[in-house]
């Protein structure tokens, strides 16, 4: 006895398992190791989520062939159809997962993105702090940055990091302490974010946002060497994996949420907020992308390397201001290299009145 779904693929009734792989303890459906029977069928973790997510959100799935695509651990990916319809061969059960998830809405709280940070939320933030700027076709490459040109582009974007903050559902909730700790913690990142990002059309030009650029054969050998390393270490792997808006978003964030940062009083809160952000792209990569395979983790091994370039480039400025080679205002001096300043914006009490006072400074008016 079989039951058609809404998309057009049967759940099978009393199915046997017949397949090879339950006794030997792989998945049914793909073949990785399995991590034990859920929703009724021995299945890795994958597959479990996959299913999961499938029933959850009732999504529609087609085959772009003849709705019989091999699936395998390499290739469970690249037809949802078919991967849901070995899911029910296996012997997944729809009710199994509607049965879960009501169980899960009589709990006091809703665990799933109890903080909002969606794919939706986290793409909004990123779109409404985005300042327009001119196409990558439109950029003279003979407009080349020296020091205080990229000072000047700096300050613009930490005026941007602020305002998408701002956005983040869940940060105008946070301790005041805790948001000035991870906004100084994030600085740098940001800007290198920000910079491999507007990079990502060009070749061997790195586009600030002032729409100047830092060609890789720059003058200064320093400068040199940062824009190598931020065009082969940055933007060439984000340009391979092909990371789109919304991924984007996402690892901005989960780069920004680190519960490491110095100064914060609630770490464990910043590390749920970052684990529910992991969550949110790792169950949007299983969903949106073919041959998605390792594109979860080979975002994430980024992270190691922004943060080394991030160090070094502060290490940089500093050396800038030591010898007076570029004006390193009050601003960089207390965003990026965490000293006192003369205009101490953090030292504000109200978050947006901190708002202010980065728009002032910047303009000119402080």
């Amino acid at each position: 006895m079989s039951v058609t779904l809404e998309n057009g693929i049967k759940q099978e009734s009393g199915s046997s398992n017949a397949d090879d792989g339950e006794g030997n303890g792989l998945c049914l459906i793909c073949g990785d190791k399995a991590t034990g029977k859920h929703y009724g069928a021995s299945s890795c973790d994958g597959c479990k989520g996959f299913f999961r997510r499938s029933v959850r959100k009732n999504h529609l799935y087609s085959c772009r062939f003849q709705r019989s695509c091999v699936i395998d651990k390499d290739k469970r990916n690249q037809c949802r159809f078919c991967r849901l319809k070995k899911c029910f061969r296996a012997g997944m059960k729809k009710e199994a997962v509607q049965n879960e998830r009501d169980s899960i809405s009589k709990k006091p709280k809703e665990e799933d993105k109890k903080y909002g940070l969606t794919t939706q939320s986290l793409l909004s933030a990123d779109i409404l702090s985005r300042p327009a700027s001119s196409p990558p076709e439109s950029v003279s490459l003979e407009k080349e940055a020296d020091y205080n040109d990229i000072c000047e582009s700096m300050r613009q974007q930490l005026l941007i990091l602020v305002d998408w903050a701002k956005h983040l559902p869940c940060f105008p909730d946070l301790q005041l302490d805790d948001q000035v700790a991870l906004l100084r913690a994030h600085a740098m990142e940001h800007l290198l974010l920000g910079v491999s990002r507007r990079s990502l059309g060009l070749k061997d030009v790195l586009l600030l946002g002032n729409d100047l650029v830092i060609p890789r054969t720059a003058g200064d050998p320093d400068v040199r060497r940062l824009a190598s390393r931020v065009l082969d270490e940055i933007a060439q792997p984000m340009r391979q994996l092909n990371i789109d808006d919304t991924e984007f978003a996402c690892l901005k964030a989960i780069v920004f949420f680190n519960p490491d940062a110095k100064g914060l009083g609630e770490p464990q809160k910043i590390k749920a907020l970052r684990f529910e952000i992991q969550t949110t792209l790792e169950d949007y990569i299983s969903d949106h992308q073919y041959a998605s395979r390792g594109k979860f983790g080979e975002m994430l091994l980024l992270l190691p390397t922004l943060q080394n370039i991030a160090v070094q480039l502060t290490e940089q400025l500093q050396i800038l201001k030591l010898f007076g080679v570029a004006k390193v205002d009050s601003l960089l001096q207390e965003m990026l290299l965490g000293e006192a300043a003369r205009f101490s914006t953090f030292e504000i009490k109200t978050f947006c009145y901190m708002l202010n006072e980065f728009k002032a400074f910047v303009t000119g008016k402080i």
